[in-house]
């Protein structure tokens, strides 16, 4: 039992076509896609590489801050323990100055733990105009009209003026909340009396300035009240606050060293404190403020593409070091809440190598792709070329083959007759015009196969003489005539004077094959026409018809060996291909060129054009 299957799709010559450049574009791009991957892994590790050598610059830097911590450290506590301290703290100021690290602040703490050095900043006298007190006293009193009256007399004559314990009473009533901010407050006057005073501002002061700024005041005057409260207290107040909450006193009560030495990491300081026999204590202390300015200076053992950041706080208490903009750092830690970050001072500078390096890659990637894409391009269109020259070649044969064919069979068959004597002897002369005839059809394949082999192996050489053309192309037109005669006659156009240098055989043998071309693709179209006219120095033999034409597409490449012009004709007509390379071959052995001119529908025109004779030079 059989059954029916469905015959296997036949791909159209374009489907194929696409096919097979899809294929090997496919096959070609894998050595690009393979490059591509490569390198991108290789800039990958670049880029690794270079992360992992700015990381151990930055481990050395931070190996070699520490050592020169711990050195002057170590120095300095030696020197505290043989210093002999005593007299006033102006006196000690000077010792502890000579021997406290550049990173840390020498410090004198009273018996009470107060801080005697760094010394207290000298207030400037406050002025005592008579009534200042009287004035804070009615502007808080409850009489709405006197308590303003007395609000402006104090705030006009009083700014330097401070309450019993301390705390400033200006910006109290200046940014008084009971009063309307909108009316009653000054506001560049409060802005510049906060950029005079705000050194002196305890922390509370700040703070409570900050509140009161934000809700009286507006634009220019607020923005400079903010930045006066922003800056920076005296290193001096940072210092104390830190003492105070770093657990100093929790490290003074431990037991001294063998030196008589108290040493502490706690919060953002470190330090070493000695006991002095009148109960005060001597030393130095590190803290944020002094390390930053260190550092700032540049006296440090830190390189110049190295950036340091001292971290207090919250920021100094990370356990490990974060990258900062993409870029390693490393963090030395000094106390629990007080660290040294150092990252690179150009922290873009790995990131714009990997960039560049990406771009480079890119170009380089896609530079290799186009030329693998393009080499790739050329082998296919030559493998095409070869695949085509082969089919062109396989189908020659097969026209050869058909061409010769036909007469062969033709002289067998009229020879058979004659020999089995089955002809009435007045049959004997048609059959033998019949074989004569088809002997010089099959002699003139056979000789026009050996001419297209000759001129391709290049051994056909013109044997040239000056001659009338026209006598060469007449003679071409009387054997066609002579060799079709159900055919119309062929109008000539042929001027007897065009001269030239030509090879007479040759030319007869292109024209024979031009009338042979039209009597096969437009053998409907005939008379057709042949001229010899005197042409840009040379001559010109054009053979024309009114059959189908040539598109434009196929008029360069009808001329090439085995090719023939793509169209439903061109397949229902038998031929071998050579006959207008051969027409090429002649008009090059002469110095010439072979051309058509022709639009579908309308008819071509082939034209052979030779060199005219060369004048005698005088």
């Amino acid at each position: 039992m059989t059954f029916p299957c469905d015959p296997a799709p036949v791909l159209s010559p374009r489907a194929s076509r696409l096919r097979d450049w899809a294929l090997f574009a496919a096959a070609a791009s894998v050595p690009a896609i393979c490059v591509g991957v490569l390198g991108l892994r290789a800039l990958a590790n670049e880029a690794d590489g270079a992360r992992r050598e700015v990381a151990l610059g930055l481990s050395t830097a931070s190996a070699r801050l520490s050592r020169a911590l711990d050195q002057e450290t170590d120095r300095a506590a030696a020197a505290l323990a043989a210093l002999p301290i005593d007299g006033a703290p102006e006196a000690a100021a000077g010792a502890l100055a000579g021997i406290a690290p550049p990173f840390a602040a020498p410090v004198l703490l009273a018996p009470d733990r107060s801080v005697l050095l760094p010394p207290q900043a000298a207030l400037p006298p406050a002025p005592a105009p008579a009534g200042c007190a009287a004035l804070a006293r009615a502007a808080a009193g409850p009489d709405a009209q006197g308590r303003a009256g007395a609000r402006r007399d104090f705030l006009a004559r009083c700014a330097e003026a401070r309450s019993p314990a301390g705390r400033w009473l200006w910006p109290v009533l200046a940014l008084d909340a009971a009063e309307g901010r909108a009316v009653d407050v000054d506001q560049p006057a409060v802005a510049a009396w906060l950029e005079a005073h705000a050194a002196g501002l305890s922390e509370a002061e700040r703070q409570a300035a900050a509140i009161e700024v934000d809700a009286a005041l507006s634009g220019e005057p607020r923005e400079r009240a903010r930045a006066a409260l922003a800056a920076p207290r005296p290193e001096r107040d940072a210092l104390v606050a830190e003492l105070r909450r770093g657990g100093l006193d929790a490290a003074l009560r431990a037991r001294p060293d063998a030196r008589g030495l108290v040493s502490w990491r706690a919060g953002a300081s470190a330090g070493t404190l000695r006991a002095l026999p009148d109960g005060r204590s001597a030393g130095f202390v590190i803290h944020a403020g002094s390390l930053a300015g260190w550092l700032r200076g540049g006296a440090g053992p830190v390189p110049p593409d190295v950036r340091a950041d001292v971290l207090a706080g919250a920021a100094g208490r990370a356990p490990a070091a974060p990258e900062l903009g993409g870029a390693p750092a490393a963090l030395l830690s000094i106390a629990p809440e007080l660290a040294v970050r150092l990252s690179p001072a150009d922290p873009a500078a790995v990131a714009r190598h990997a960039a560049r390096g990406k771009r480079l890659l890119v170009g380089v990637g896609a530079a290799a792709a186009a030329l693998a894409l393009g080499l790739a391009a050329l082998l296919f269109a030559r493998m095409r070329a070869a695949r085509r020259s082969s089919e062109l070649r396989t189908d020659f044969v097969a026209a050869v083959s058909h061409e010769l064919r036909t007469p062969i069979a033709s002289v067998r068959m009229l020879a058979e007759l004659l020999e089995e004597g089955r002809l009435a002897p007045e049959e004997h002369r048609e059959v033998f015009e019949a074989l004569g005839r088809e002997s010089r059809r099959l002699g003139e394949t056979v000789e026009r196969l050996l001419g297209f082999s000759r001129m391709m192996a290049g051994r056909a050489a013109a044997d040239r003489a000056p001659a009338r053309v026209a006598e060469a192309v007449a003679a071409s037109i009387d054997r066609f005539e002579e060799r079709n005669p159900e055919m119309p006659g062929v109008e000539r156009e042929l001027d007897p004077a065009a001269e030239a240098s030509i090879d007479a055989g040759q030319i007869e043998l292109a024209v024979d094959n031009l009338l042979a071309n039209a009597l096969k693709y437009a053998p409907l179209a005939a008379p057709y026409r042949v001229r010899v006219a005197r042409e840009r120095g040379g001559v010109a033999i054009a053979v024309e018809d009114r059959g189908p034409g040539v598109a434009r597409r196929d008029q360069r490449r009808i001329f090439e060996p085995f090719e023939r012009a793509d169209d439903r004709l061109s397949h229902a007509v038998s031929g071998s291909g050579i006959g207008l390379s051969l027409v090429r071959h002649v008009a090059r052995a002469h110095g010439g060129s072979a051309r058509v001119e022709s639009e579908p529908g309308r008819g071509a025109a082939f034209t052979l054009w030779i060199p005219g004779p060369k004048e005698p030079t005088p």
